[in-house]
């Protein structure tokens, strides 16, 4: 018995002649159609069936234009690849450039990466940019930041030691500063014989500040590190803390003209710094609270603190109790103090942070309680174990904390109306 045909429901016809592509529809016998293509080429009978009578059609369009200009059919585009094709044509579209022009620059770059992938090429090319930083001499960036700390609000002495600390480097280092390399920075650091360590931390301490100015201004990359920062510190050796005897801080205290008197005071008792107490004004000073307040603005650290006002501190201030205003007004209170030492007789003369190394000395010695000695004097705890720990015995401490000043006491050089008002309350 003959098998039976499938049942063409329909014929549709693309192209004329030996460029014709049919298009039968059959019903298979699980009820879905089938698109079945037919063409002759090369004297011999061609097919392929399809489920989609759309892409049946565009294919049979393909290949009849195929069959029309002489071509050999097989490698027509599928709907997949028009999709892919208009979707890179698209992406092309949005640079403004045809797909063949973005092949074209594809390749060129492909050839000139070689091995390189194409995005870190992209990325070194990115961060290495020359025209991304503005042209500006290390002098003029320093002029620069030196008037922008200035208007800042900061202190006059910052600004000063600012002004000097970049005043050495622009005299031995010129040119652009974004040329200025570490090893510039390193040499001239080195460069500073006279200098200890810690002056020269100090000096690229000011350097670094500066050079993340210039970042912020855009004379310097913006995401890579400044020559400052790549920079060597210099190790500073441990040394050892040099503090004043209970009868050494009394000689002294004795023997100081009212000017300075109150910073060796409240240095020694309260162990607040001396550039701090130089920004202090009278009114920091809470007679009935017990403490000295300490402004985030004033502070080394920019942080707020409260550092006591022992019975003893009080005594001694007490002639400026009705003061307002600066506490130090002197213009030199280092040779102030060295010379108050001479006038002490105090064996090797004024030694250096000596007042604050003392408070803290004998302050942790007296409480036993480092947290509440570090909140105090505005350092780390770690600082206070490493430096300050068991240095001196309570009883020392006892003593230091108890130094008042004698009956009818009062400083030498004490203005006329600070006496005035002294003796009307005696």
């Amino acid at each position: 018995m003959a098998r039976k045909r499938k049942r063409r429901s329909s014929v549709v016809e693309i192209g004329t002649g030996p460029a014709r592509v049919k298009i039968y529809t059959v019903n298979r016998k699980d009820g879905y159609p089938m698109f079945s293509l037919y063409w002759r080429e090369n004297g011999q009978r061609q097919t392929r069936h399809f489920a989609c009578m759309d892409e049946a059609r565009l294919i049979a369009q393909q290949t009849s234009v195929h069959l029309e200009n002489g071509f050999a059919t097989g490698t027509e585009a599928t709907k997949r690849n028009l999709e892919l094709l208009r979707h890179c044509e698209q992406i092309a579209t949005e640079f403004g450039v045809t797909l063949t022009a973005a092949m074209d620059e594809w390749v060129n770059a492909r050839r000139t990466a070689g091995d390189i992938p194409l995005s870190d090429a992209v990325r070194f090319n990115a961060a290495n940019r020359a025209d991304l930083v503005a042209v500006r001499s290390i002098g003029d960036v320093a002029d620069e930041f030196v008037e922008s700390r200035r208007v800042s609000g900061v202190t006059a002495v910052y600004v000063r030691n600012c002004q000097l600390h970049l005043k050495r480097l622009t005299d031995c280092v010129k040119g652009n500063v974004a040329d200025i390399t570490a090893a510039d920075i390193n040499r001239f650091l080195r460069g500073l014989d006279a200098m200890g360590p810690v002056s020269r931390n100090g000096i690229r301490r000011t350097i670094v500040t500066m050079f993340g100015f210039a970042k912020k201004q855009g004379y310097l990359h913006p995401d890579r590190k400044t020559a400052a920062e790549q920079s060597e510190s210099f190790k500073v050796p441990d040394t050892e803390i040099q503090i004043f005897t209970p009868e050494e801080m009394e000689k002294i205290l004795l023997a100081a003209h009212a000017r300075i008197l109150p910073l060796i005071a409240i240095g020694g008792f309260a162990g607040i710094r001396s550039a701090e107490i130089q920004r202090l004004t009278w009114e920091d000073i809470k007679w009935d609270r017990g403490h000295i307040e300490i402004a985030g603005r004033k502070a080394k650290t920019a942080s707020r603190r409260l550092a006591p006002l022992t019975d003893n501190l009080k005594a001694w201030l007490a002639p400026w109790r009705q003061e307002t205003g600066p506490i130090i007004t002197i213009t030199d209170p280092s040779g102030a103090m060295s010379d108050t030492a001479v006038k002490a007789q105090i064996p090797g003369g004024w030694r250096q942070n000596g007042l604050r190394h003392s408070f803290i000395s004998y302050r942790v010695s007296g409480t036993g309680d480092v947290a509440r000695t570090a909140l105090e004097a505005g350092n780390s705890p770690k600082m206070i174990f490493r430096h300050y720990r068991e240095v001196v015995d309570e009883q020392a401490a006892q003593a230091w904390f108890s130094i008042t000043p004698p009956e009818g006491w009062e400083p030498s050089g004490l203005k006329w109306s600070i006496r005035e008002r002294l003796r009307k309350i005696s």
